[in-house]
């Protein structure tokens, strides 16, 4: 019998070791990806010279102190696009399908009230153009505007957000 390979769940979120370099953070997650975070890119810093502690208190985040005394976390997610070319492209994809599953569900239950954009867009006092972009998944509402969605289509919030069994 072959030998299996296992690895922790979500080791993609858990970093294991960090270190102060001259131009960044050297960064190690548990999957073995690794990579560095320039002080550049981190305004609080901004260079080695400014650093005065870095800690990882847990998997999924790094605190620094500054010079000043103030606190900075890095969480997983903002690391791991400096370890790993093709985490910003698969979050993105996510991102995307779902900005377009929440418009899918907004139309369909825009056409199931027999409303028309413009109807509805009036209603909740949202642009049109705004709708428009919603439905077709171009752009992520705020809170604010699923609210009023919601409220002018006469529906719960989370019919917006949660795909409803069909009967």
């Amino acid at each position: 019998m072959s030998a299996l390979a296992v690895q922790v769940q979500n080791a993609d979120r858990m970093m294991t070791q960090v270190r102060a370099r001259q131009g960044g953070l050297e960064v190690v997650f548990a999957d073995g990806r690794k990579g560095l975070v320039p002080f550049l890119d981190i305004p609080e810093v901004e260079e080695y010279a400014n650093l005065a502690e870095v800690s990882l208190p847990n998997p999924f985040e790094v605190i620094l102190r500054n010079r000043q005394d103030e606190v900075v976390e890095l969480p997983w997610d903002f690391v791991r696009h400096y370890c790993d070319v093709s985490y910003q492209p698969r979050v993105e994809s996510i991102a995307s399908a779902g900005r377009q599953a929440l418009g899918r569900r907004i139309r369909q239950l825009r056409e199931t009230a027999r409303v028309t954009q413009e109807e509805l867009s009036a209603a909740a006092g949202v642009g049109r153009v705004t709708l428009v972009r919603i439905e077709t998944g171009q752009q992520s509402p705020r809170y604010e505007t699923l609210a009023a969605l919601a409220k002018a289509l006469g529906r719960p919030l989370t019919d917006l957000l949660v795909d409803q069994p069909t009967p």
